[in-house]
């Protein structure tokens, strides 16, 4: 299998979605290195993380980049089709694009450097057809789950529970994923369990504390800090919900949905989550609208028909988000762009 340096803003793989989907690519093609530009770090220096510099640092990236991809095989962009900075380095191998994230896309002579890209959900699929892009460079790959990691267990006594594990570095992203909603739903719900487990970084978790203190919202509980035993997380509740609103501000199929279903719970998203065809479709929760009244009707039909929703969602994470279908999904991949480079050269 070739080697593959990938480039990223996402570094850490215990609490972000791609830097986990990286870290999983990196263990099986080797030898393999992370690296990329964010503004949410001067200065990581990590072989296991990934390496990473703020923006401002953008100059020694790049010459340091361009010297050290020549000892790889593949460079792939992981991340959104408006990752035009890596793109814009990444320049002396077959590149691989996957779209993880939905965001503005970067000029086309820039994507015409990409030998494949990726997207994680059909949807993706045909907005990159609308912008021209030829089918054949085109592969969908849904994101992986460890299903041995997560797995089902009896659901847990006490109030029904509903939990919330996507929270936003931002405060002034708390609208674009749903937490106002969320709130009000909690309010219109005082017989249920709402538990929010929040990043440890960011400036928007005291923001939703005092939100929960100025709404006395007793049956909300919010937890900072890393959760080191996620699937005892999601065997605590019935239900993980994602009501989102803004694509741009989330991953399209998000982390904790999909361990959700490992572990035969239920999700409620909203139609902005790249997963809520397959939540219909399945009938492995409820898609509903931003609003707090849907949520709440979305919420009571789960309640109505866990049981067999969860035995849904576990036979649904087996079939479409096995970690090993990943893995083998990228390494044919590779293989492709590989191939083009060599055809075309």
């Amino acid at each position: 299998m070739p080697s593959v340096a990938y480039w990223t803003s996402a570094l850490f793989p215990e609490m972000e979605a791609i830097a986990g989907e990286v870290a999983l690519l990196r263990r099986h093609f080797r030898p393999s290195v992370a690296w990329g530009v964010s503004p949410a770090r001067w200065l990581q220096l990590s072989w296991r993380r990934g390496f990473g510099v703020h923006p401002r640092m953008h100059l020694a990236f790049r010459a340091v980049t361009w010297a050290l991809q020549k000892a790889f095989a593949i460079n792939h962009v992981f991340g959104s089709l408006g990752d035009w900075f890596h793109l814009k380095a990444a320049r002396k191998r077959p590149v691989v694009l996957t779209a993880a994230c939905q965001a503005k896309a970067c000029e086309k002579e820039l994507l015409q450097r990409v030998d494949r890209f990726v997207v994680e959900w059909p949807g993706a699929r045909d907005e990159l057809l609308a912008m021209g892009i030829e089918p054949r460079r085109i592969r969908i790959i849904f994101p992986p789950v460890d299903t041995k990691r997560f797995y089902p267990s009896p659901p847990p006594d006490g109030p029904f529970t509903v939990l919330f594990a996507s929270s936003p570095e931002r405060a002034d992203w708390l609208e674009a994923r749903g937490v106002p909603c969320l709130l009000e739903a909690a309010a219109q719900l005082p017989a249920f369990r709402f538990r929010l487990l929040w990043r440890p970084w960011g400036n928007a978790y005291d923001s939703v504390a005092a939100a929960i203190r100025e709404r006395e919202l007793t049956n909300v509980v919010l937890r900072r800090g890393r959760a080191p035993d996620m699937a005892a997380e999601y065997a605590n509740a019935h239900v993980t919900i994602a009501p989102f609103n803004d694509a741009t501000r989330s991953k399209a199929i998000p982390n904790s949905l999909l361990e959700s279903l490992a572990c035969g719970r239920p999700v409620l998203t909203t139609p902005t989550v790249g997963l809520s065809q397959l939540v219909r479709d399945q009938r492995i929760g409820t898609v509903c609208d931003a609003r707090a009244e849907s949520v709440v009707d979305g919420l009571r039909r789960i309640q109505s028909e866990w049981h067999a929703m969860s035995t849904a969602a576990r036979q649904t994470a087996e079939r479409w988000f096995d970690a090993r279908k990943f893995v083998e999904g990228y390494g044919r991949v590779y293989l492709e762009a590989e191939g083009r480079q060599g055809a075309d050269s």
